[in-house]
């Protein structure tokens, strides 16, 4: 089984960036799914990260570290929406600031986490 990953030639096409941005729709889709439902976010938790995952799968030529990215980023998402709603709306800047980057910090673990076990994945079978 052959596992694709995100290469720096990635970052020269056009179909990179359209990830990229539908990733960060996904990512304010998630925000406003969670908040609008606070009381189904203990499952939501669970089950939107995994939607996530599957469901990036589905474009053709997504890394399965991109994958990752869109695992990490979702989950902490759903976890982290209470706290990036009550900073949006006390107008906490610098809160948000800190959350978003607690956010991209576990997207870029989720990455190299993803990297490492598909690298270790493929050396096993």
């Amino acid at each position: 089984m052959s596992i694709h990953y995100t290469s720096r030639r990635d970052l020269n096409h056009a179909l990179f960036w359209l990830q990229c941005a539908f990733l960060a729709l996904w990512l304010a889709f998630i925000l406003y799914v969670t908040h609008q439902s606070p009381s189904d976010a203990s499952w939501m938790l669970f089950l939107l990260p995994a939607i996530g995952f599957f469901g990036a799968r589905l474009f053709p030529g997504l890394a399965f570290d991109f994958q990752g990215v869109v695992f990490a980023g979702t989950f902490f998402c759903c976890f982290l929406s209470p706290a990036i709603y009550d900073s949006a709306g006390g107008n906490r800047t610098s809160e948000l600031m800190v959350t978003t980057g607690y956010i991209l910090f576990a997207m870029g673990f989720g990455f190299a986490l993803f990297r490492v076990m598909g690298k270790t994945f493929e050396r096993i079978s």
